[in-house]
């Protein structure tokens, strides 16, 4: 999972289709935080449940003031915001959150490998994704921060495959880069949650998309302050920020 973004009642929906669908593990890309109007109610479930989460770039906005410089202006109030709803025990958490994890052979990343959590990966010239292959010994990675499904495949040249049906067989010899999309704020124009499944028996992924109670989640952004347009775009799933 990635970029929950303060999103309670869809990650608690992804949770429960993670019950139904034998996950035997669970990670989050980071952006815990952010938009949505639940940061400490997300953090305190992630904390509950033992779910390892990852540095995002809305995290280390928190942790380091100079990086709030990157985001965007409205990006910046949000965030003001959302500093208003954090304990001191869920800043102390941000703050020891790890930029880069690995798990099952698996590198995990919120931005681009190998440890950026404020690169985006669809801004990258090929060049440029080609080098991080390269440079790196991975043979699967996963990011999220674009809250873009995306597959990319590289032997000896680099691929772009879609991620549109519910199961992809991953291709055997290929190292892979995945964006899993987003739990709390989608952006590809479908405004269901999203989650990836990977299978490290059968080297499959599974699209999950998740319906939830989005009218609930924007009356919230509404009554505890966030922006309006952070309400609004859950329901179109669209956003260039």
């Amino acid at each position: 999972m990635s970029d929950i973004h303060g999103n309670f009642e869809a990650f608690t929906r992804c949770l429960h289709d993670t019950e139904q669908s034998g996950v035997d593990r669970i990670v989050n890309l980071g952006d815990a935080i952010g938009y949505g109007p639940q940061p400490e109610e997300v953090i305190g479930l992630l904390e509950k449940r033992g779910i390892p989460n990852i540095l995002g770039n809305h995290e280390l906005a928190v942790v380091d003031k100079d990086a709030r410089g990157d985001l965007s202006p409205l990006a910046a109030r949000s965030l003001e915001q959302t500093l208003k709803y954090l304990s001191a025990a869920s800043l102390l958490y941000i703050k020891n959150l790890p930029s880069v994890r690995e798990m099952e052979g698996a590198l995990l990343v919120h931005g681009c490998p190998p440890d950026s959590p404020t690169t985006y990966l669809h801004h990258m010239h090929l060049s440029e994704i080609r080098e991080i292959f390269a440079a790196t010994q991975f043979d699967i990675a996963f990011a999220g921060h674009s809250h873009r499904l995306m597959l990319m495949r590289y032997d000896e040249k680099l691929e772009f495959a879609s991620l549109r049906q519910e199961i992809i067989q991953l291709r055997p010899g290929c190292r892979h880069i995945v964006n899993v999309g987003s739990v709390g704020q989608p952006r590809d124009g479908d405004p269901h949650a999203k989650y990836v499944i990977w299978d490290s028996f059968r080297n499959t992924l599974e699209i999950r998309r998740i319906a939830y109670d989005i009218a609930r989640t924007a009356l919230l952004i509404r009554e505890r302050g966030f922006l309006q347009r952070d309400a609004e775009r859950l329901f179109s799933g669209t956003c260039s920020d």
